[in-house]
């Protein structure tokens, strides 16, 4: 079991709590959090935290015109900006939040190589009926209307790069949506930083949010022709997209829209 002078390292009690498999570890993690008064505090201090995070980022400007959006479907068919975009590093820095942060499991399909550790990504759903985590390991079910925040935790790297391609092999750029990645603000390298703007996955469908977190900067569109071609070689199927040939580490989501 990880862990770290006696207790569930910090980020095994994350993972565990945003709910990742464990593998092996699962059954003597869940036995020690039970049992260690001190890591059972941390864990209420997890909590404490995600409802911090709640409250910086509020439900009202989080999914503002989320009820609109519910009300009358939108034919576009590519990721929507809820707001204009923050280019400024002051712009991302505002948008910083603290909340819990995992990384993606390794052998699945499109995962990234901790080769840096610490690195990983977070997206938060919000809808008429309030927020949640999007899953890491199952597509995500979105309804109609809901919005998606993006957070990433550095783990040193200095550069992000995010798309989104849907079941037809359309890809998004969506962070930057031109030119080259953008430049991570300094500061922790695990701390959790949500990017400003909130999304919207309009038409139907699948669609699969790449985030990729590099040392050095990447052209969006250099990124565009990877996840089509990644997309050609999963012969169509999003859910099984292949890691794009691009450097540096790499995390999905997949979310099936209304």
């Amino acid at each position: 079991m990880n862990l770290a002078n006696g207790h569930i390292a910090e980020l095994t009690l994350r993972r565990r709590r945003a709910g990742e498999a464990l593998g092996a570890d699962a059954p003597a993690i869940e036995e020690h959090a039970t049992s260690c008064a001190d890591c059972r505090a941390r864990i209420r201090a997890l909590d404490d935290e995600q409802r911090r995070f709640e409250d910086d980022i509020s439900f009202d400007r989080f999914s503002a015109g989320v009820e609109r959006a519910a009300r009358s479907a939108r034919p576009a068919r590519r990721a929507v900006r809820a707001r204009v975009w923050m280019s400024s590093m002051a712009g991302m820095a505002a948008a910083a939040a603290a909340l819990l942060v995992f990384v993606t499991a390794p052998d699945k399909p499109g995962p990234t190589t901790r080769s840096k550790g610490g690195s990983g990504i977070i997206v938060r759903v919000a809808g008429t009926d309030g927020q949640r985590t999007a899953g890491v390991d199952a597509t995500e079910a979105l309804a109609r209307g809901e919005r998606l925040r993006i957070g990433y935790q550095s783990g040193g790297h200095k550069y992000l790069l995010s798309l989104s391609i849907d079941d037809r092999g359309e890809v998004t750029p969506l962070y930057p949506e031109r030119g080259p990645s953008l430049q991570v603000p300094d500061g922790s390298q695990t701390a959790t930083r949500f990017l400003p703007d909130s999304l919207e996955l309009t038409g139907k469908g699948t669609e699969r949010i790449v985030v990729v977190l590099s040392d050095d900067p990447i052209d969006a569109e250099v990124a565009r022709r990877a996840a089509r071609a990644a997309f050609q070689r999963a012969g169509g199927d999003v859910t099984r997209l292949p890691k794009l040939d691009l450097p540096g580490e790499q995390f999905v989501r997949t979310f099936a829209k209304p």
